[in-house]
């Protein structure tokens, strides 16, 4: 069968979007988009070619960041670090299983992180998922990059709401049960940023479309899809913008 797309032609991609040895990435992903990749026959072989480009790409003096999201809280589980899934599909399933990289204890909303800033990025992080001293403010701080491969759209919006004080969310505590590799469990609680009601339920392909009129977004094409990066200040910069010109601008009722 004839392939998209090669893995070196993925590593050019990436830098011709931006993208260089050193630079703190969070992704969102869908590696499927691209179509098939040469030489690879299973899902394992497409996790590990991918996850390999970055880091080639990056250099472990870069950070790469996936969501690992487990919802573990709102589905009234217990949230193991080691042990508890992604629901943010296979390439973060895969980074999960890898022994070089670090997980952040957020029951709902935890990431999985390789390289130089991924301890950092995981721990001493704030009980709120989307407020200052979360991972999303560090990885801002640290002039992080947003890679989309695909939609535009990210779960960092949610802090960028947060930060803007949006009328039609609200924090509410979310209690439950942290349980540690060795055995010890402990009671915590996690801070969502939640709405309520169908007219406040997100819609971001309207983001997504202002993010690809402005300068802000660098693609370039890639097998059967397209690749795209930005700057996640000016990714925060353009979001807060259009939420003092419409605040549910994020919203199906925006």
């Amino acid at each position: 069968m004839k392939s998209d797309y090669t893995r070196k032609e993925m590593e050019d991609c990436l830098r011709s979007i931006g993208v260089t040895e050193g630079d703190s990435l969070f992704l969102h992903t869908n590696i499927g988009y691209y179509g098939r990749m040469e030489n690879v026959r299973s899902a394992e072989d497409l996790c590990r070619e991918v996850y390999d480009a970055l880091k080639n790409v990056v250099t472990p003096s870069g950070t790469i960041v996936l969501p690992a999201f487990s919802y573990s809280f709102f589905k009234k589980e217990v949230y193991n670090p080691a042990t508890t899934g992604s629901d943010c599909g296979m390439l973060s399933e895969y980074a999960l299983k890898q022994s070089d990289t670090f997980r952040s204890l957020d029951p709902n909303f935890s990431v999985v992180a390789w390289g130089r800033l991924a301890e950092e990025f995981t721990t001493n992080l704030s009980h709120e998922s989307f407020g200052e001293g979360s991972f999303w403010s560090k990885i801002l701080a640290s002039d992080g990059k947003l890679v989309c491969m695909n939609h535009t759209g990210s779960t960092f919006v949610h802090f960028v709401e947060k930060s803007n004080a949006v009328p039609y969310r609200y924090n509410k505590a979310f209690n439950g049960k942290i349980e540690f590799p060795e055995g010890n469990v402990y009671n915590d609680y996690a801070v969502h940023f939640v709405f309520e009601g169908e007219a406040d339920y997100p819609y971001l392909d309207r983001l997504d479309k202002k993010t690809r009129e402005t300068n802000i977004l660098t693609s370039a094409d890639l097998g059967k899809g397209t690749m795209s990066a930005m700057k996640l200040k000016d990714y925060y910069d353009l979001i807060s913008s259009c939420l003092k010109e419409s605040p549910r601008f994020l919203t199906v009722s925006g």
